[in-house]
């Protein structure tokens, strides 16, 4: 079973990718929603980047925990929108919580391929896509005794390639992203903040646990570092 074993072949390069990082961040064009399906995801995100604090060079580890809404209005573009909960821990500063939320846009362009095995008649559905995606978030203040005033922002686009195979979606991309924003310390000048590095690579899987309910996993490395864990219900 030439073709059986190729595919097996293909679906645990596509999964042990990501093994054991997981997360996501920017998602899959080939296992979007359909046509104007709404979403739900909840996930949880590690991420490590490089920052610059005035003259300072420091790694920051975040921690965030997002609920994220999607839609599909049309069979090219996905709007989404995000909120949640996060850290942005300093040097010589507790980790306080603050509020992360921001949304984006993906442009997918998706074809399906149908492979069928001669030999038992079986048909096969390979979906794929590639989505270009553009991202803007905000990591703002909830209120504490140690800041004055707090912002951070970020933006990002990517591009991300995708196959669909029985439940299991697997992808990479790229991405260019940036954060900048500043904050006040509790009786101190304010604090500009800049992220080092823009690209980043990201890899991840969607697996299918039902008809409504999936898991997603993503993992991407370079200037971001990070891994998650969520549930997609749709």
């Amino acid at each position: 079973m030439k073709l059986k074993s190729t595919l097996s072949s293909v679906l645990f390069f596509l999964v042990t990718i990501p093994s054991g990082l997981l997360a996501q961040d920017v998602g899959t064009a080939a296992d979007s929603q359909e046509l104007r399906q709404f979403s739900l995801q909840l996930s949880y995100e590690h991420l490590k980047r490089d920052f610059k604090f005035d003259e300072m060079k420091l790694d920051v580890n975040r921690e965030i925990y997002k609920v994220q809404v999607g839609f599909r209005p049309s069979r090219t573009l996905r709007l989404y929108g995000f909120a949640g909960s996060s850290n942005f821990p300093y040097a010589s500063t507790p980790s306080n919580r603050q509020l992360f939320l921001g949304g984006g846009l993906k442009s997918l362009f998706i074809g399906e391929v149908y492979i069928e095995d001669e030999e038992t008649e079986e048909s096969i559905n390979i979906q794929a896509g590639i989505g270009m995606d553009l991202q803007i978030a905000r990591l703002q203040t909830s209120g504490n005794d140690v800041y004055d005033s707090f912002g951070l922002t970020r933006y990002q686009g990517a591009i991300d390639f995708g196959v669909t195979i029985f439940s299991f979606s697997g992808y990479f991309g790229f991405k260019l992203s940036k954060m900048t924003g500043s904050f006040v310390l509790t009786g101190q000048k304010e604090t500009q903040v800049k992220a080092k590095g823009l690209f980043s690579m990201f890899t991840g899987v969607n697996v299918r646990l039902n008809s409504h309910l999936s898991l997603v996993s993503e993992f991407s490395f370079f200037t971001e570092k990070y891994w998650a864990l969520g549930l997609k219900l749709r």
